[in-house]
């Protein structure tokens, strides 16, 4: 009988987010969400943004992305601050070519880090390259290259380089929603606008 009776359907909400937000902010804010909501399944998946918005509606409904600070489409959820980080013995040495660690093209913070280095005239090397948050922290964490990373999510190996290296530009975090949004989606979308733009110590763990 119990195996004949029809079942609620459990609703699926796609959200798309970059990887330090992934790992750090969304976590503890999705487990507010589904104690609230229990019957919709999320379905993260994070990596580079810059194009994850051009999809919504077809691999996404939600979508949080880095966008330069003063541009972009979709609701400002915050503002971060790029910084050069690195090991916490890691120190610049004057005419070093210095050793950074980033993502692949199509990422902000390379760009940056490129445009800001090669504008101050300092000599610099790719070091390593990688798509996940976690490789790069591991290569900087080692004292092996310096990257790029938001100031609110730091990771702890790390600490902000600010001696001897150019500024970075800051960045909008902004929230894309796909038309004709469900309405588990649209309770998700309004649940990480509040929590996001909450101050930081509301919502990391």
């Amino acid at each position: 009988m119990d195996a004949l009776r029809p079942r609620k359907r459990e609703a699926v909400v796609r959200l798309g987010v970059m990887d330090d937000y992934g790992t750090v902010v969304i976590p503890p804010l999705l487990a507010q969400f589904a104690k609230s909501h229990p019957e919709i399944r999320v379905e993260i998946e994070t990596g580079l943004t810059a194009t994850m918005p051009a999809r919504l509606g077809e691999a996404y409904d939600l979508v949080i992305a880095m966008h330069p600070e003063g541009h972009g489409d979709g609701e400002l959820l915050r503002r971060e601050q790029a910084v050069w980080a690195a090991a916490m013995s890691y120190s610049v040495r004057p005419h070093d070519t210095l050793p950074v660690a980033l993502y692949p093209p199509g990422c902000l913070f390379r760009q940056w880090a490129a445009d800001a280095l090669d504008a101050a005239g300092m000599p610099w090397r790719l070091a390593f390259v990688s798509r996940t948050l976690a490789a790069v922290e591991a290569i900087a964490a080692q004292g092996l290259a310096i990257t790029v990373v938001k100031a609110r999510t730091l990771p702890s190996r790390l600490h902000i380089l600010s001696d001897g290296l150019p500024p970075l530009p800051g960045a909008d975090i902004r929230l894309h929603r796909a038309r004709n949004l469900s309405r588990p989606a649209a309770l998700l979308a309004d649940h990480l606008q509040l929590g996001i733009s909450q101050p930081a110590s509301h919502i990391l763990p």
